[in-house]
């Protein structure tokens, strides 16, 4: 798998930093997250689903979807990741989550722990330093599916990210659902971005 690009967005405008991060993480210079995507047309591979018990942001590609906890919105379509199944953030808190599935036969064949792993390693290739090795953390399970989640931070553009990754085992895929904010902001915003990870789910329960 390819290295690619990231980025983050910084309270007070769209000032964008770009840099080798992971999984297709694309970075660009304008983005425009002010505005409410899901009210446009641009939503690409997803949309948001509106109901009594909150908004739901659904791939239109894979059978997945994410809850809208207070503060998320979908990000527009190709802005965090070109090919991610969803994409969103949380301006208020600079939290970004991508999600992106792969079919489990399309990865060199080994167990849950061995592909977060490599997925890991790839997540670290982009690093221009490694900030703090990754930690492993208590989550096995995103809603009933089985999971492995580490922490890792690392400079990126000359900026230091911190990042939660989570790779999750559906039936025949493997997703891996990444959220970061700036590093200073980890500590901060760890419980948020644990919360988070916990609303990834099968959109078709």
């Amino acid at each position: 798998m390819a290295e690619s690009k990231g980025l983050w967005y910084r309270r007070g405008g769209p000032t964008l930093v770009a840099g080798l991060v992971v999984l297709g993480l694309t970075g660009c210079d304008t983005l425009g997250l002010s505005r409410s995507p899901e009210e446009s047309d641009e939503m690409g591979n997803q949309y948001v689903d509106r109901g009594f018990g909150g908004n739901r942001l659904v791939s239109r590609m894979k059978p997945i979807q994410l809850r809208l906890q207070n503060g998320w919105q979908a990000a527009p379509a190709g802005t965090l990741n070109p090919t991610a199944d969803l994409e969103a953030y949380n301006p208020d808190q600079d939290m970004f989550l991508v999600v992106l599935g792969e079919s489990r036969a399309a990865v060199t064949p080994g167990n849950l722990e061995e592909q977060a792993n490599n997925y890991l390693q790839i997540l670290k290739g982009g690093f221009s330093e490694v900030i703090t090795n990754q930690a492993r953390t208590g989550v096995e399970r995103v809603n009933s599916f089985p999971a492995v989640q580490y922490e890792v931070s690392g400079e990126v553009a000359q900026r230091p990210v911190a990042y939660l990754h989570t790779t999750v085992e559906m039936g025949e895929e493997y997703y891996q659902v990444v959220v970061w904010t700036p590093n200073d902001l980890r500590a901060a915003n760890a419980g948020a971005m644990q919360s988070v990870v916990q609303e990834f789910s099968d959109a078709q329960r």
